[in-house]
């Protein structure tokens, strides 16, 4: 239940200016080449949230003012929009791919193309079916799994539509 209200809540403080970028596609066309090709791993291996900031592992430094002093020549936007996915990312705990990934693409692949929301509902995208309940009986979820699946899910749609 603690890591789905992390997860929610990294939802609820994100930015405007950062829900306006596509996070996914701005770290591989900005990051990937220096770093790990998929944002995922590269935020659970390198990065930690320390007094409610995202700082590397290793130095300790703040991701925001890293980006923020030219590292990747980045906008404000983008490194907002970069800072609060790598937040949601480490909140999650790489429960998507621990428990999804066998099956399914990564999670941004998979939730654009198979899933949308209607009504302020996650759903199917072609069968209409509440995504909710159905993860009750699939993936080896618990009940405290599934708003952190949920909610991840959620906001790779949200990120690819603005």
């Amino acid at each position: 239940m603690k890591r789905a209200i992390l997860v929610l809540c990294g939802l609820v403080l994100a930015s405007p200016a950062a829900l306006a970028v596509d996070p996914h596609a701005l770290y591989e066309q900005a990051c990937s080449g220096c770093h790990l090709p998929d944002a995922g791993p590269f935020a659970r291996g390198t990065l930690t949230i320390r007094d409610g900031r995202v700082v590397s592992q290793r130095s300790g430094r703040d991701v925001a003012d890293l980006l923020g002093q030219g590292h990747g020549r980045l906008t404000k936007e983008d490194t907002d929009a970069l800072v609060d996915q790598f937040r949601a990312i480490l909140g999650s705990g790489g429960l998507f791919d621990g428990k999804c990934r066998i099956c399914h693409d990564s999670g941004a692949t998979f939730a654009r193309r198979t899933l949308t929301i209607r009504d302020g509902v996650l759903v199917g995208r072609y069968s209409g079916r509440p995504v909710a309940p159905f993860l009750k009986a699939h993936g080896r979820l618990s009940d405290d799994e599934i708003p952190v699946i949920l909610s991840m899910l959620e906001r790779q749609i949200a990120s690819a539509d603005e």
